[in-house]
This record gives C-alpha cells, sequence and structure tokens, in this order.
C-alpha cells in the first residue's frame, strides 16, 4: 500500500510539474505527454481522448482524436443526442471506473469504442475546462483490476491536465489568428490602396484563407445575377487545380446551402454528406470542409471553401476564423467591383465628352459652310442687283434733271439704295469675311479693326511678327472667329479704351496675344459659373481645340485681360 501511494504521489507531482509549461497544442500530443508521465502506474494499457463537437446544425459527436495504440476498426464519429449526452455526464461524474462487460447504457456511446479491443477495465474522466465539458479521457486494461481512489484521483487530474493545456493552446491560436487577421487585414487594405484589379485581392485572399485554417484547398464562388450558378472566382489547391473557371450549380451542395441560408458550416465528411453533390465531392477529394457567406450589406454574394485541414478536422474556432476573413474579402471584392464601375462610368464620361467635342467641331464647320454659301448668293445675286437698280437710278437723275420733283425722289432713292448695299455688305462679312478668302488672315483682321474702330470707338492696333505663311481653311476661319469674338467681349463687358493685337509666326506655330486695358475678371470665378454666363469662353476655346491648337486667358480685376492663342501652322510658307 505504501509502494502505490509512493508511486501515485509522484505520478501526481510530474503531471503538476508539466502542467503549466508548454502544453501540447493538439490531442496526439496530449497523448504522447500522457505516456511520458508514466500512466501505466495506474496499470492501463491502452488511452483514448474523445472531443464533443457540435456541428452547424447543432448535432452532437463523439469524435476520437487519439489512441496510444492502432484500432482495429476506422469509425472515429459517433452522434450523440443532448438526452444521452446529459446522462452520460451524470453517469462519469468527476470520474468512473468499472468493468465493459458490465457497463451501464449511459457508457455505451463510449465505451463501444473500445469493446473491439479486448479490454476488461475501463476509468473515464471528463476532460472539463470552467464547468464545459471539451471531451473524455478513457484507459483501458485488458486484465481486470481494481482501481484506488487515488487511481481516480490521479486520472482525474490526468483530464484536467488535458483541459487546461487545450485552453492555453486555444488561447495561444486565438492570439495566432488575431495577428494573422491583422496581417491579412493590412494586405486587403494594401490591395486597395493600390487599386488592384479583382483577380489579385482574390488570388490574396486565397493564400490568406489557406495559411489561417491550414488547409490544403481553398475556392471563392460568386453567384451570378440569377442566383442558380457559382462562378468560379479563384481556386488554389491540388485537389481543385483541374477545376476550371466556369459554372457550377447551386442546387444541391454545401455551398449553396450556405448562398441560401447565409449561415456558414462544416461537414466532416463531405463525400457522403448528405447535403453536399457527393459527386463533385468525391471528384475534388473533399473530405473536410469549412465554408463561410460573402456577404455585402445583408446580401449574400458568394461564398468561401477550404477543404482538407492538414492535421485533423475544421473546428468552430476554424469556421469562426474563415468567417471573420470572409467579411474582409467580401468588403474588398466589393471596393474592387465599385472601383471597375468608377472606372468604366469615367470612361463613358470622356468618350462622351469626346464625342459632343467633335459633335461641336463639325456643327461649327457646317456652321462656316452655311455662312459662306449665304454670303456668296447675297454677294452674287442681291447686292449685284441693288447695284444694277442704282445704275438705273443714276441715268434717270442725268435724263431728268430739269424735274426737281423728280430729282428729289431719285434722290432719296439713290440713298436708300447705297445704305442697303452697306448694310448688306456688312451683313455678308458677318457672316463669312469674302477678303480671308481673297486676300489672306493678316488683311481680313485688318480689314475687321477698322470696322470694329469705326463702330465702337476704341482704338484698334496690329503688330505681325516672323514669316507670314498660310493656315489651314479651317484653322484660318478658326484664328479670325477667336478674334471676332474676343473683340465683342472686350467692347460689351471690358469698357475698355483700347486694345491691342499681335500676330506672331513661329516656324511651329502662330501665337495671337489679344490685350486690353479694360476692367479685367476673376478667371477662377468665371470657370464656376454656368456655361450659359461665359458661353463666348467656351466657344473660342472649343474653337481652339477643334483645330489642334490652345487658348489661355489671363485675367486681373481693374488690370485688363490677356487672351493667348496658339494655333499649329500649316507647313506652307508664302
Amino acid at each position: 500500500t505504501m509502494q502505490v501511494k509512493d508511486r501515485s504521489t509522484k505520478t501526481v507531482r510530474k503531471i503538476c510539474s508539466q502542467q503549466w509549461t508548454h502544453p501540447p497544442l493538439n490531442w496526439k500530443e496530449l497523448l504522447e505527454s500522457l505516456q511520458t508521465l508514466h500512466m501505466r502506474d495506474l496499470q492501463l494499457e491502452r488511452l483514448f481522448l474523445f472531443e464533443l463537437e457540435r456541428s452547424s446544425e447543432q448535432s452532437t459527436f463523439l469524435v476520437l482524436r487519439g489512441a496510444t495504440v492502432e484500432r482495429r476498426t476506422r469509425e472515429t464519429r459517433l452522434p450523440v443526442d443532448e438526452t444521452g449526452l446529459a446522462n452520460l455526464d451524470q453517469a462519469i461524474g468527476n470520474v468512473f471506473a468499472g468493468d465493459v462487460s458490465h457497463i451501464s447504457n449511459e457508457l455505451k456511446p463510449l465505451v463501444s469504442f473500445v469493446a473491439n479491443d479486448r479490454c476488461t477495465s475501463v476509468i473515464i474522466a471528463p476532460v472539463r475546462y470552467e464547468e464545459r465539458v471539451l471531451g473524455y479521457l478513457l484507459g483501458c486494461s485488458i486484465e481486470r483490476c481494481c482501481f484506488t481512489s487515488v487511481d481516480l484521483s490521479i486520472f482525474s487530474l490526468a483530464a484536467s491536465y488535458i483541459a487546461a493545456s487545450l485552453e492555453i493552446a486555444r488561447q495561444g491560436a486565438e492570439t495566432a489568428f488575431r495577428l494573422s487577421e491583422a496581417m491579412s487585414l493590412r494586405a486587403i487594405s494594401s490591395a486597395l490602396i493600390e487599386e488592384r484589379s479583382l483577380d489579385v485581392i482574390l488570388t490574396i485572399s486565397i493564400d490568406g484563407a489557406l495559411q489561417l485554417l491550414d488547409a490544403s484547398d481553398a475556392l471563392v464562388l460568386l453567384l451570378e445575377e440569377s442566383g442558380e450558378w457559382f462562378q468560379v472566382y479563384a481556386r488554389k489547391g491540388h485537389n481543385v487545380s483541374e477545376l476550371k473557371n466556369g459554372r457550377l450549380s447551386v442546387r444541391n451542395s454545401l455551398n449553396g446551402l450556405v448562398a441560401r441560408t447565409g449561415e456558414p458550416l462544416i461537414s466532416h465528411d463531405a463525400i457522403n454528406d448528405p447535403r453536399a453533390d457527393r459527386t463533385r465531392a468525391h471528384y475534388l477529394n473533399v473530405r473536410t470542409a469549412a465554408i463561410a457567406p460573402l456577404r455585402i450589406r445583408h446580401t449574400t454574394i458568394g461564398t468561401m471553401a477550404v477543404h482538407n485541414k492538414r492535421d485533423g478536422y475544421f473546428g468552430q474556432a476554424d469556421l469562426d476564423v474563415l468567417c471573420a476573413f470572409a467579411d474582409q474579402v467580401a468588403i474588398a471584392i466589393d471596393n474592387a467591383q465599385l472601383f471597375s464601375d468608377l472606372l468604366r462610368t469615367k470612361n463613358d464620361i470622356q468618350r462622351k465628352a469626346q464625342e459632343l467635342q467633335e459633335l461641336l467641331i463639325r456643327t461649327m464647320n457646317v456652321q462656316e459652310d452655311e455662312r459662306r454659301r449665304i454670303a456668296a448668293d447675297i454677294h452674287d445675286q442681291v447686292v449685284s442687283q441693288i447695284v444694277g437698280a442704282l445704275y438705273e437710278v443714276e441715268t434717270c437723275i442725268r435724263l431728268y434733271q430739269n424735274s426737281e420733283s423728280l430729282d428729289d425722289q431719285l434722290l432719296l432713292v439713290r440713298q436708300l439704295l447705297n445704305d442697303a448695299v452697306e448694310k448688306m455688305r456688312s451683313s455678308v462679312y458677318d457672316l463669312w469675311p469674302v477678303a480671308l478668302d481673297h486676300m489672306g488672315l493678316i488683311p481680313a483682321l485688318r480689314e475687321l479693326f477698322s470696322s470694329q474702330e469705326k463702330a465702337t470707338g476704341m482704338r484698334h492696333s496690329l503688330s505681325v511678327g516672323g514669316a507670314p505663311y498660310e493656315l489651314q481653311p479651317t484653322a484660318r476661319i478658326a484664328v479670325y472667329r477667336i478674334v471676332q469674338e474676343a473683340l465683342s467681349n472686350i467692347y460689351q463687358h471690358a469698357d475698355a479704351r483700347s486694345v491691342d493685337i499681335s500676330v506672331h509666326f513661329a516656324p511651329q506655330m502662330v501665337r495671337v496675344i489679344i490685350q486690353d486695358d479694360g476692367n479685367g475678371f476673376d478667371t477662377q470665378r468665371a470657370a464656376l459659373l454656368t456655361p450659359g454666363r461665359h458661353f463666348g469662353l467656351i466657344n473660342m476655346r472649343e474653337r481652339a481645340i477643334g483645330v489642334g491648337g490652345k487658348l489661355r486667358v489671363d485675367s486681373i480685376p481693374s488690370k485688363g485681360s490677356q487672351i493667348t492663342l496658339e494655333i499649329p501652322n500649316g507647313n506652307t510658307a508664302l
């Protein structure tokens, strides 16, 4: 008796001395640790560790996580309802020991695992941490033996050691997960900041999921608009490498179940799981799977699935990790799609702006062609007829010089016809400057300044630099109309006394500078006004752009304005 007590005391000390130093990280390591504590001092040849596991449907299983001997049967999971679990806890209490052949019904779910291992005596203790049962430790002996109260206490202490070690390992794993989660979040955030494509973000997400859950394969499936099909957007792993990007049915599959319900799930045997597409699971060699929904604004857009945990089964902690990571991935996908939509919208706006600009240029060209045609018709037909009428009036005056009343009437007619001719010529010139076609740009500008000076009273001056050359017709009329519009704006708004225009012919371009001494204006404020308030400036700028040129407006209130126009030359020297 003294030898037994002494041996038991040494065993207790060994357990207590190792309980808090470098705890094992999994069930297998826990069994190996217990073997080093000389559990055979309790006459136990075999040890078994069971974990209580609840699936996503709240079904409870007893899962064999480890054994000190090779078992003959491959069965490792046994379903247990809540009533059976309560009876099992009540029958075991703190610790239970007895004969296998006389075991109670409540203990049969556990003992059935070792019934074929020729065990005679069995001892069972719950692996409990803070009133929460994590699993069961079961020891058995081939020889029939009688366990003492000290043996029961030692075995109960060993179960407590397991519980404490698992809790420490769980806390360490949770800390590691938080660190990995933060790093993964940073990677996703970096992808968003750098404006990466959706494919790049999904690749980062797949790699992160495999690393976090220590899985062999991973998939990201996004729902089509109809909700009947998945699109395979990302995949990684040997078993899914042959799965081409394409469509997968939502019906009768684990991913489809997650997509419909919005709830994550775990499957420990997907090939035989009635919820799964077993053909697909067999093709992809999916043994264990954890699947989380990808949700955006309370809407499920797809799923993230990981397959085949490298060391055992996926647990609830793994599912929590996957759900947290899937939430990050869903946000990243949403932002990537929004960014893509933004770029597409931006491109559409730019394309429409280009189309509007081209339409404006064509409209201006059509307008100028129409003006030229109308001016030619008026000049060739109406003005010539009026001039002919004037000749006839002159003839009548000479023939009937002795009739004073007739002479007065004819003189009045002549004056009216002369006024009509002047107004008609002015209208024709406004429609189309004939001098621009017959004499060129500089003479047409001189003629424009002369008429403007007479009409407005402002002093106009024109200086020409460089060797003049001929511009293309569209560029020539653009320069003329821009100068004409600028003079009109100066007269209407600037209250100027003089305007100076310089035209410099450089080898690569023609530069026109229009300077006035008027009121000036705030250019930044003018840019914020509605287009109707500064349509003249818009018209000048669009004309310049239409012929490949540039127009800049510089102005300071009360200090006048300067307009600089640059137009590429026509490469034709005079």
